[in-house]
Formats: structure tokens, sequence, C-alpha cells
């Protein structure tokens, strides 16, 4: 299909609709390819229409929050991909928050802290926006995304706007369960505390990540699953994989469940540098490590 089709199909979706969109720019780890069309919506409403549209019309359709979990292919998304980062209203119901999917969870924790609400410091130091954060129930040791989490509005499959409780939802590690339904909004139970005390645990939490975490580099954050009773980093590192290098692509010195990109890497060295890695890990310890990044486009 045409992206002039595309186009004016959702003519009467308010946000903007283009075309051939680099991706790279809006990813962690800053590679990939474009996406055939890339809608932001004004207002849920709005997105609850593109996916009718984008359903009707057998357009595959995606949604990419803070570009911190996924790998693009250097091809790049065939489809559409609709991001929220016009969807950043908060607002504050005595000790609940209820958050639009397009805040990112820094901001969101800058805002409890402010207003002296508690909890939310367990996920410190993850760059994600709500949306994808629930989506994949992101977390640290310290607790994760649906430990909060009371409700969310969703948009079903079908278009249709939702309210749904956190107990409809199967969630597990790293993946909130939520099917095909998209995050439009999320609400938290959150505790009455100190500012200053809150603040002195997110800063102690992310101290802490600063110093095992290679955060100021590029990367998707872990990039495989930690399998039961054990750590994916202190495997692959125990495989010798800590600094394997293939193209740009590196496995952090810091932390070894960390790819980072030097500069000017590609999908395809991160796809062959996981592979190498898998490999030397089972071939030592017979564990086949599991993904935790999301990949599109492959």
């Amino acid at each position: 299909m045409r992206g002039s089709d595309l186009r004016e199909a959702l003519r009467n979706m308010r946000g903007a609709v283009r075309e051939n969109v680099p991706l790279a720019p809006m990813m962690h780890l800053r590679i990939g390819g474009p996406a055939d069309w890339f809608l932001e919506p004004f207002a849920e409403e709005d997105a609850a229409l593109a996916v009718r549209v984008c359903r009707e019309l057998g357009v595959p359709l995606r949604v990419l929050g803070g570009g911190s979990n996924v790998v693009i292919a250097d091809a790049g998304v065939r489809g559409a991909v609709m991001h929220f980062h016009n969807l950043k209203r908060m607002v504050r119901d005595g000790n609940r928050l209820t958050v639009g999917a397009g805040v990112s969870l820094p901001n969101l924790l800058r805002s409890a802290k402010e207003a002296g609400l508690a909890g939310l410091e367990r996920l410190t130091g993850i760059p994600a926006e709500v949306g994808g954060a629930v989506a994949m129930n992101a977390g640290t040791r310290d607790g994760e995304t649906f430990d909060l989490l009371v409700s969310l509005i969703v948009v079903e499959p079908d278009g249709s706007i939702a309210v749904r409780g956190k107990d409809q939802f199967r969630q597990v590690y790293r993946d909130g369960g939520l099917g095909d339904a998209i995050v439009l909004q999320a609400t938290f139970q959150l505790e009455p505390d100190d500012p200053k005390a809150i603040f002195e645990r997110f800063s102690a939490s992310l101290k802490k990540r600063n110093a095992t975490q290679p955060v100021s580099q590029r990367s998707v954050g872990c990039v495989f699953r930690n399998p039961p009773g054990d750590a994916a980093g202190r495997l692959i590192e125990a495989a010798g994989c800590k600094t394997l290098k293939i193209g740009a692509l590196e496995v952090s010195g810091m932390h070894a469940n960390y790819f980072v990109n030097a500069e000017g890497g590609t999908a395809a060295d991160f796809v062959a540098l996981m592979q190498e890695v898998r490999r030397r890990v089972h071939d030592k310890f017979g564990v086949e490590l599991q993904p935790e990044v999301k990949f599109w486009g492959f």
C-alpha cells in the first residue's frame, strides 16, 4: 500500500503521519533502518483510530517506547511504527499517579519524589517510557513495574479503548502479558514519604547502577534473560566473552550482559555477537540463553 493511502485513511487523526523515518536516532543503540510510516498521535483517541485504520488496511503496526530494549534491522521496519511522545499527562489522586504512556521513567520518578510519593525508586536507572516499561514488566533487582501497578487504559486489538485491572494480565519476568493490547495510561499506587528520603534511596540506587552497568554507553540494556537460579552476565563472563567484539559491537567490560556500540555498529553486528555469545555459553555450561531484547524487521 502506498504511503499516500495510509495518510488519507488517517486524515482525521490528530498528530503527525510521516513516511520513511529513520529509527536509529531514536534507539539507545543508535542502529537500524527506517520505518515505512511513523505515527505520532496527539491523544488517546487518535492512537485508537490509528490501530483501527492499520488493522482495516492490513498494515503491520508496532509501538516504540524509549528505544531501550529494541534492535531494529538494518533494512528497517515494514508497516507503521507509532510513538507516544505526545501522551505525557500526569495526574495525582491521593497516593495514586496516573501517567501517559509517553512519560519517561526518569521523569516519573522525579515527579513522584517531588510529590512525596514513594515506591518507584525500584525502577531507578531504567531508560524506558511508561508504556514500554509496563509492556515488558521492566524492573531491577529491587522490583518490577507491575509491583505498584493498579490499572491500565489500553487500546485493544480491535481499536477500542478499555480500562483493565492489573489482575487481568498474566505478567511474568520481563513480560507484562498484554498480548496485543497497547498501553495508553498507567495508574500506580504509591506510599507517602519524605521527598528527601525518597531522593536518598533514588541516589543510592543510581550510584550502584552507574558503578556496575555501562549506562553512559550505547546499549539496549540486558541482552539475555537471567536463566533460573543464575545470572546471564555471570555465565557470559565465565565463558570468556567479556570485551568480545564483532564489528563495532562489543560485550561490555563492565557488565557482560550488555552489548555496547562504540561507533558505526550495525544490527547484523549485534546479531552475530549475540549468536557467538550464546554458542560459547552453551558449549561451556549447556545453557541456552534466551533474549530479553526485542527484534524488529528481522
